[in-house]
């Protein structure tokens, strides 16, 4: 009998975005629309797993852990520093830091230029030049994406490499879960 590598949901997803990449129209809008799409639902996959392994951790079992999770739930999601240290700490999960962490990163700092800096990057993400630089010069990279001054200039190639991105990056989270907990299903 073998171990499925990644659940059900992150099959689910990476279909999803398979379908989505097949069926968008990449025309102007929906460059910018796809990466949104893909990252979200890749984020989605994530905060599902992470609910599942609080559930299957048996820690909600008591009222006082129900109290505490209740408490500290919204802070586990609110940024992906603190899902990764949760996964690491609670759960011995080590995502932060793989290949498929950082090019799914970068494109999380696109998906926010696009939706709080209109396709430019954001006050916040040029505040610190060698953040503002890796994330250029990591676009590129991945992505093939050239900006002009602060604006990414979204090119008709952009879905492709997004979708891959995104399903590296769920086959990764989910090995990584599966690994420490082999029977994780969701």
């Amino acid at each position: 009998m073998s171990i499925a590598i990644i659940s059900t949901s992150g099959e689910t997803t990476i279909h999803r975005i398979a379908s989505l990449l097949t069926e968008s129209n990449h025309g102007d809008k929906g460059r910018g629309s796809v990466v949104v799409t893909f990252a979200t639902l890749t984020e989605a996959h994530v905060d599902a797993s992470i609910r599942q392994l609080f559930s299957l951790s048996g820690v909600l079992e008591s009222e006082l852990s129900r109290h505490l999770y209740s408490e500290v739930q919204d802070s586990i999601y609110r940024t992906w520093d603190s899902r990764y240290r949760w996964l690491s700490q609670a759960f011995d999960i080590k995502v932060k830091g793989t290949r498929y962490e950082q090019d799914f990163g970068l494109l999380v700092e696109l998906r926010n230029s696009i939706v709080h800096g209109n396709g430019s990057l954001t006050s916040l993400q040029v505040s610190k030049v060698p953040q503002m630089i890796a994330i250029r010069t990591g676009l590129k990279r991945c992505l093939g994406l050239e900006a002009e001054g602060r604006k990414f200039l979204l090119n008709a190639g952009i879905a492709k490499p997004a979708a891959k991105i995104c399903r590296d990056y769920i086959i990764g989270f989910d090995q990584e879960i599966k690994a420490r907990f082999p029977s994780f299903e969701i």
